[in-house]
């Protein structure tokens, strides 16, 4: 029987049934591949993608998106050759907490097609499936000025979650969340993306990625492991991985060849509402192609 998919393998079993939400993932992921490729910009799967190249060969089974590193001089590469010559008809660049060229996330979003998140869904934005850029960003030797990157980032997180209205009411994030709410958005987060972006261009010892859930040491990898990547299998194409991806998956997930338990798995999917045919418009309210809230992305 011919392969329905055009990137994934055949005979995969569809038992989260998301075989079509990761072949048309993947389709973006190899867009940006072939932009990275041909005009020499670095980048690296990171996170679940890294995993599921190394254990399953393509994506892990449950996985519903794709995420990348690039370091902040490659996606200030990337971004310039995407708004200057990327294919607009197909694809949209959407910039999370874009002050003065710094950004807490980017993605690359598939037009004509619904991905909604349950904390984004009453937001005026570009709701299309998507690739996550993350940057990846150079951390300091010193300890102290390790907790002082990661402080801001926190900030610069925490903030977006507030002005996008998320919310959580018990506990210290719920309480943070709150007080995040009554600091002015621009200036503050301006500064805190300041502090992380501080030692691009310089050499130390590691990198960073405190934007995210990783708390402070888990946040922090060997610059060694990334100074090279290379590309291996994924599906029925091949990407880039950093050349220390054992190591890379050792310190994030411990031994990443187990396999964890359902609830685990559940918790790790993202999507609310999805689509691979109809434009995310059909299941808001929205009717125009500006996006009147996008500047409140701030995470």
């Amino acid at each position: 029987m011919d392969n329905e998919y055009k990137f994934l393998r055949p005979g995969l079993d569809n038992k989260f049934g998301l075989l079509k939400l990761q072949d048309k993932i993947l389709e973006i992921m190899v867009y940006i591949d072939c932009i990275c490729s041909e005009n020499e910009i670095d980048y690296c799967l990171m996170g679940g993608s890294a995993l599921g190249a190394k254990r399953h060969g393509g994506f892990i089974p449950w996985d519903d998106d794709m995420d990348i590193f690039m370091t902040a001089e490659n996606y200030d590469r990337f971004r310039t050759l995407f708004k200057e010559k990327g294919d607009h008809d197909r694809f949209y660049l959407q910039e999370w907490g874009a002050v003065e060229g710094m950004v807490t996330l980017s993605k690359i979003r598939m037009n004509g097609t619904t991905y909604i998140e349950e904390m984004n869904k009453d937001l005026d934005i570009h709701h299309g499936i998507y690739v996550d850029i993350l940057i990846l960003q150079v951390c300091p030797d010193n300890k102290l000025l390790q907790i002082r990157q990661c402080f801001w980032a926190k900030y610069a997180l925490m903030k977006g979650l507030a002005a996008r209205g998320y919310t959580r009411k018990k506990g210290i994030i719920g309480l943070t969340l709150r007080i995040m709410a009554l600091f002015p958005e621009y200036h503050l987060v301006k500064y805190a993306l300041k502090r992380v972006y501080a030692y691009n261009g310089k050499i130390t010892n590691n990198y960073s990625y405190f934007l995210g859930r990783a708390v402070f040491s888990a946040g922090i990898y060997k610059r060694e492991w990334f100074e090279k990547t290379e590309y291996i299998p994924f599906e029925t194409v091949r990407l880039r991985v950093p050349i220390g991806l054992h190591d890379f998956l050792t310190n994030r997930f411990g031994d990443y060849m187990q396999l964890p338990d359902e609830a685990t798995i559940k918790a790790m999917q993202h999507a609310y509402i999805w689509d691979t045919e109809k434009d995310f418009r059909e299941y808001t309210r929205q009717t125009s192609s500006a996006f009147s809230q996008e500047h409140i992305l701030l995470g």
